[in-house]
């Protein structure tokens, strides 16, 4: 089934390119951007980042919602002082 119909990506395509992600950065949180980009597209409408995620849940791997405009290791290397990241496991227990 296609998910994003500007690049044409497909739900196997994201999977199968969200888990290589999660494989190579465990703990870390995979991101619709982050799958774009290793596919080597841009994403243009972002219309399906929503259901991305939700394919993201489905597959059980960790992500992040709404997309992060930095993390705390690029503003550290910007030289910039980072505020405080809040880990998804935590926003979880606060539901």
């Amino acid at each position: 089934m296609i998910l994003c119909s500007c690049n044409v990506i497909t739900r196997a395509m994201i999977i199968e390119t969200a888990q290589k992600l999660a494989a190579e950065r465990p703990g870390r949180p995979v991101t619709p951007a982050q799958v774009f980009r290793e596919l080597k597209v841009k994403a243009q409408c972002t219309v399906c980042f929503p259901v991305i995620r939700a394919v993201f849940v489905e597959a059980g791997l960790p992500f992040t919602c709404p997309e992060p405009l930095a993390t705390e290791a690029d503003l550290t290397e910007r030289g910039e002082r980072p505020g405080e990241v809040v880990r998804f496991d935590r926003v979880k227990r606060m539901r």
